[in-house]
């Protein structure tokens, strides 16, 4: 089975429909979407994330994806790191 790690959970749909179609069977994330938003600030336009999470969008589909996340004590690290580029952009 083929594995995905992602730092955040905000996987784009296009990223998500890749996952489906190349048959990746396990997603492990770090970071929720919520932490991202966060991270970013309110309004940021660098940041287009979407409220729909690859949990969500994945579920119930003829083939089975494992999501997995965040994983716990990860998510603080990723957070920590990305808020070098993130503290920039914010308002």
């Amino acid at each position: 089975m083929s594995s995905l790690v992602s730092i955040f959970h905000s996987a784009l749909t296009v990223s998500q429909a890749t996952i489906y179609w190349a048959h990746i069977g396990r997603v492990i994330y770090a970071a929720t979407n919520e932490q991202l938003a966060t991270l970013t600030g309110p309004g940021n336009k660098e940041n287009f994330t979407m409220k729909w999470h690859t949990r969500d969008i994945l579920l119930d589909q003829q083939k089975d994806v494992e999501i997995i996340g965040p994983v716990e004590g990860m998510d603080k690290i990723v957070v920590e790191e990305s808020d070098l580029y993130w503290s920039k952009t914010r308002q």
